[in-house]
């Protein structure tokens, strides 16, 4: 399978210059060199600043960063608990004292960077790591991850390179037991929002949990800059940053392609998911307010499922509801595998009533790489908005074809 970053820099290559080796070597070894021999400090001056490179929240509503000499601080919402205080992660640098744990740094979590030693039970974290170059650190997967390794190309190359992790249960069922046994310096987490209770639990528990919530982001830009957030428990300040402004560059280079040739205007798209197995209901869409939601309106689309769609991640429609407000779409994006679409719109014929299904004029996720695009995908929404914009408007982009999202029953 072709690594979804290689496609992009291949397709895009005419629009912007590629950004080569950020997240290389020499990135590294330049990031450790300005804390001390290996990363550590061997003669702490207290007056000394031991991050000369920094990063910044632009985008993001939900973490933020700040630089005190030999430490940093994240601020994180705290996204299980309504209302709750901010989550705070405290990093000090390999051979400098750890800052006193009183204020608003009494419940904080205290690590010692650069991270070496991680686990991880987040998608999204997980290609981040694996953007920075920092699967070495990887020391336990859950079982989700490790079992995609059975089944997907990148996520076998990423276990091979963490060298044989172990298995430390599921994101909703850690086995504690065995996270001890690691003693990781942090577990990336993802952050599922309220309701749920996944690192609340793991903190009270006292395991380094580490809330990844960057789906709870509103605009995808602010989704992809957590690579930002992980860089900094890793000191990679300069390859996140330069990772980040590269996705940025190719995003804002699409919106412009498409609503400068007013492609968008007046088409009814919707973000959908259609499929009995993966999807459950009989239709689920996004409103106008989730990031996918979003990128539609960058892009000058009308979202025909937005009315009374305010829930974060959409919400489920009957029949009569779905056919009501989707009938004359003109695109549906589903986030179902193609095959699932297909198998499950000819299984049941109401699906012949939406317009866009009945005429083919839906884009799916390729099946070859569904879950390397479902890790990627809210890194990547440069790729995604890309995808979308061949869907919507495939004359803007001769000769290219999606590469998380395909047209259902053939290429785009």
């Amino acid at each position: 399978m072709i690594s979804l970053r290689r496609v992009a820099v291949l397709s895009l290559a005419a629009v912007l210059p590629v950004v080569a080796g950020c997240t290389g070597d020499d990135d590294r070894a330049s990031d450790d060199a300005r804390a001390g021999s290996g990363g550590c400090v061997t003669e702490y001056d207290e007056d000394q600043d031991y991050f000369p490179v920094k990063t910044s929240a632009e985008q993001s509503e939900h973490w933020s960063i700040e630089y005190f000499g030999s430490y940093k601080v994240i601020t994180v919402t705290d996204g299980e608990n309504a209302g709750g205080d901010d989550l705070r992660y405290v990093l000090y640098q390999c051979g400098t004292p750890q800052p006193e744990a009183d204020g608003d740094l009494a419940d904080a979590l205290f690590v010692e960077v650069p991270v070496d030693n991680a686990s991880v039970t987040s998608f999204n974290a997980l290609a981040m790591v694996d953007r920075l170059g920092r699967n070495t650190s990887i020391t336990g997967l859950s079982g989700q991850l490790l079992g995609n390794g059975e089944q997907d190309v990148w996520y076998a190359g990423v276990i091979e390179q963490a060298g044989d992790p172990l298995p430390i249960g599921e994101y909703t069922d850690l086995d504690r037991e065995a996270l001890l046994v690691l003693e990781n310096d942090v577990i990336f987490m993802s952050g599922f929002g309220v309701g749920f209770d996944d690192i609340t639990n793991v903190r009270a528990a006292g395991l380094p949990g580490v809330s990844v919530s960057n789906r709870l982001e509103p605009h995808a830009l602010a989704s992809a800059e957590w690579i930002k957030m992980i860089g900094a428990f890793y000191n990679a300040e300069v390859a996140a940053n330069m990772e980040f402004e590269v996705i940025r560059g190719r995003f804002n280079e699409v919106v412009k392609r498409v609503t400068l040739a007013g492609a968008a205007a007046g088409r009814q798209v919707g973000y959908v998911c259609v499929g009995e197995e993966f999807c459950g209901d009989f239709f689920y869409a996004h409103g106008a307010d989730t990031v996918n939601g979003r990128l539609l309106t960058a892009l000058g689309a009308e979202n025909p499922f937005a009315e009374g769609n305010t829930e974060p991640n959409g919400k489920p429609y009957d029949y009569e509801a779905a056919l009501g407000a989707g009938a004359d779409a003109d695109l549906f994006i589903n986030y179902a595998p193609v095959s699932e679409h297909l198998a499950t719109t000819a299984a049941d014929e109401r699906y012949q009533s939406l317009a866009p299904i009945a005429a083919g004029n839906v884009i799916a996720v390729a099946d070859e790489n569904f879950q390397e695009c479902r890790a990627k995908g809210y890194l990547d929404v440069d790729i995604l908005i890309r995808d979308y914009a061949i869907g919507l408007a495939p004359g803007l982009f001769p000769g290219e074809h999606g590469t998380c999202f395909v047209r259902a029953g053939g290429a785009s």
